[in-house]
């Protein structure tokens, strides 16, 4: 799904620039979208346990992330939250997907943000963020797959979620 046209914008309220209403609807939509990946719960959960214990800074690595669909939500929510300082990688092997990605993100304009995308595999991507570990890491992958990648998941961050992007037979 292209996230950038899945997002219906509101009427502009007076006094509220359209900047701000556009990002809000762009984060509520692409909210609605991540709400069907099963890890996005526990995204959410790792997000607010590490703000909680008082940190303003996250790095969010999506090894696998498509369009954006998990990745980009993720880093709304960490801004909603209160960080002020969120980096982001994504990486995947469909370059017509990170352009979407990468259209979705320009739509974000928020300089607390940085997020890159390029094209690579999940693999080359775990055994990367392997020298600097992410706080979240997420990748996807086929169960025939997940034993391989596990070891160098666990690696890679300090949060892991691997597995299917959504339940069987979604």
């Amino acid at each position: 799904m292209d996230l950038a046209y899945a997002y219906a914008v509101p009427p502009v309220r007076s006094g509220t620039p359209l900047s701000a209403i556009i990002r809000h609807a762009l984060c509520g939509a692409a909210e609605a979208v991540a709400a069907r990946d099963l890890r996005w719960p526990a995204v959410l959960a790792q997000l607010q346990m590490l703000r909680a214990a008082g940190r303003r800074s996250v790095r969010i690595v999506d090894a696998a992330c498509g369009d954006g669909a998990l990745l980009l939500p993720a880093l709304g929510r960490a801004r909603a939250l209160g960080f002020v300082a969120i980096e982001a990688r994504g990486v995947d092997g469909d370059a017509a997907a990170l352009a979407r990605a990468r259209r979705a993100a320009a739509a974000m304009a928020d300089l607390a943000i940085e997020v890159q995308f390029e094209r690579g595999s999940v693999e080359a991507a775990l055994r990367e963020e392997a020298a600097f570990p992410a706080d979240i890491l997420l990748y996807a992958a086929e169960r025939s797959e997940m034993a391989r990648f596990a070891a160098l998941a666990r690696r890679a961050g300090d949060m892991t979620l691997g597995g299917p992007r959504r339940a069987a037979g979604q």
